[in-house]
Formats: C-alpha cells, sequence, structure tokens
C-alpha cells in the first residue's frame, strides 16, 4: 500500500513600524567592513531565500546557553535570492554570500501539538560571510540585539568545524536539501567529505541509472554507515518503489518491493506493495501469491486505521484474483 509522508548563523529585533515599510534594498541587507572587521546586522534577512532548518543542530554561543538551560532550538538559514542563483549555476558560493542563521526555541506544547516541536521566540542571529579580504577568506559574526558584531576570532571553533566537515567550501551545504544535489551534479563537493545517507531519490536515480543491483548496494552501503538512517525504513523504500511505479519502471519497481519484503517479511504493507504491483503488471498468479502471504502477515498485525486499510486492501485483491 502506498504511503506518502517534512544552518547559517543570527538576534536583530526592530521595531515595528508606524508605516508601511520600504520595499528591500540593497542598502538593508548585511554590510561587512573589512577595515574594522564589523558587520551591520541585517534588517530584511527574513525576505532572502530560505535554505533548511535544523532541530538542535546549532553550537553556537545562543544556542549553546538555550541547550544549557533545557531548552531545545531550532536554527534556520537564510541567503539572498541572487546569490543562491549563482549557486545553481555553478555549484559554488559567490564572493560575498551572506548566511544568516537564525535561532529560535523549539516548543513542544500548546495549541493542537501532541508531539513533534514548533519554532517561537527569536534566540539569536549568526552569519557567515564569504569574503577574500579576510585571512582564509571567511568570517563568522554573533549579534546581539540591533549592534553590530565585530569578526569572531580566527581561533573561534567555527572556522575550525565548517573548514573540516563543510561539503562544498567553507559551507554546510550538505544539510541545503535543494542545493546539495546541485552540488553533487557539477563536483563541487569537496574529496573528503564524509556524507550524509541517501534519500529516496538517490536511491531511485542509481536504480534507473545502473539497475536493482545497484541501488540495493547504494542502500546496503549506507545502512552499514548510518545504520539508523531514514534510509533503513519500510517508508522510504517504500516510497522508491511506487516512485518507479510512477516512472513504469515496473520490472524494477517489482525487484524493488521484493526487496522490501525480504527486509520486513512480517509486514503485510510490504507484501500488499508487492501484490498490488503483480496486478498491475498483469502477473497474477505472483500476485495472487503475495496477496496471501498479505493476508497471513494481516493476521498478526496490531489493530487500528492501517490494518483496516490494508485488510480492505487485500482481500478486494483475493476477491478480483480468486
Amino acid at each position: 500500500m502506498k504511503r506518502c509522508t517534512i544552518f547559517v548563523v543570527m538576534a536583530a529585533c526592530a521595531s515595528t513600524p508606524d508605516k508601511p515599510a520600504a520595499p528591500a534594498t540593497r542598502a538593508t541587507v548585511a554590510r561587512f567592513d573589512p577595515a574594522t572587521s564589523v558587520m551591520q546586522p541585517p534588517r530584511d534577512y527574513r525576505s532572502w531565500t530560505f535554505l533548511t532548518s535544523g532541530f538542535q543542530m546549532s553550537y553556537g554561543p545562543a544556542a549553546l546557553a538555550a541547550q544549557a538551560g533545557g531548552v531545545s532550538t531550532y536554527d534556520s538559514v537564510f541567503v539572498e535570492a541572487a546569490n543562491v542563483a549563482a549557486f545553481e549555476k555553478t555549484g559554488v558560493w559567490p564572493e560575498g554570500t551572506t548566511f544568516v542563521l537564525e535561532i529560535r526555541t523549539a516548543e513542544h506544547t500548546g495549541s493542537i501539538v501532541t508531539r513533534g516541536h514548533y519554532q517561537t521566540e527569536l534566540l539569536g542571529l549568526e552569519a557567515e560571510i564569504k569574503d577574500a579580504r579576510i585571512p582564509g577568506g571567511w568570517g563568522f559574526f554573533a549579534f546581539e540585539g540591533d549592534a553590530p558584531a565585530k569578526r569572531l576570532p580566527g581561533t573561534a571553533a567555527c572556522y575550525g568545524c565548517h573548514a573540516a566537515s563543510g561539503a562544498v567550501e567553507n559551507t554546510f551545504t550538505q544539510f541545503y536539501p535543494t542545493l546539495f544535489p546541485i552540488a553533487k551534479a557539477k563536483g563541487t563537493v569537496r574529496k573528503d567529505f564524509v556524507g550524509i545517507p541517501p534519500g529516496a531519490a538517490e536511491v531511485k536515480a542509481a536504480i534507473v541509472l545502473s539497475g536493482f543491483a545497484a541501488g540495493r548496494e547504494l542502500i546496503d552501503a549506507a545502512l552499514a554507515k548510518w545504520p539508523e538512517a531514514t534510509l533503513g525504513t519500510e517508508l522510504v523504500l517504500n516510497r522508491v518503489g511506487y516512485a518507479l511505479v510512477a516512472d513504469k519502471k515496473i520490472d524494477l519497481a517489482l525487484e524493488m518491493f521484493a526487496d522490501i519484503a525480504r527486509r520486513w517479511p512480517d509486514s503485510a504493507n510490504a507484501w500488499d506493495s508487492l501484490a498490488e504491483t503483480y496486478e498491475a503488471a498483469g502477473k497474477l498468479d505472483d500476485a495472487r501469491a503475495a496477496t496471501e502471504k498479505g493476508l497471513a502477515a494481516l493476521a498478526r498485525m496490531a489493530p487500528g486505521g492501517q490494518r483496516d486499510a490494508l485488510d480492505k486492501a487485500l482481500h478486494e485483491r483475493a476477491q478480483r484474483l480468486h
């Protein structure tokens, strides 16, 4: 059965204007003066392009202070649209690119929330800039309110961390889900980058390009390196199978669903997906066999909405194929 399942740097608080704000101009963005090593806080970064958000992933002063006090944090990364567009063309960040990291409290209760977290008040604002006038070519800043920020000294931990672990130049582009694939395609990811687990789209692309065996090898290698990766869930691999179906790669989809059933032989959902695809491919004997295994697994499944849906799908298929 098909299942569908959601870096870098700052805290400025501007007073509410008495009249509507004028359109953002270049003069309102972050400005760095290499003579003084000071950056003015950006007023309009919220109109920039949003790149990603992380939970408990920031290690700057504001986030560490919050976490020491038992408060979880979210960080969100913003970059000017023109610099994102340049990256999309080249796979590298243009000179002058400023990354803004907004840090907010992660609340876990209130309204309709019974699980998960959402962002609330602003805790801090930090920034990274690519500027050849800075020793090493990169500078980091931590803002306090509306005050300008002095560039953090080169001994600050952020320099070494970004230099050692950034996937593209001095940046954590590996955590920007819409841009990291571009960097990989353009060959700008550093050769010694440790990597991150592949997602469903990457696995599907490998299967289409090189066959199912290559995809399975990618899955197994990733799970050997990152055993807790979401790639190791039936849900994510099921998405790979249905993506192959959508592209009319039915034989490859059948291999994918058969592998899922091999990995989760007690899953009624795995057998249902395999049976569904066999039936669509006109392989009715195989569809009957997979449906029978799905029904056997269903008998061991706990009550609930998913069980009810699978019960209906499997029994209706069994009747059709009788």
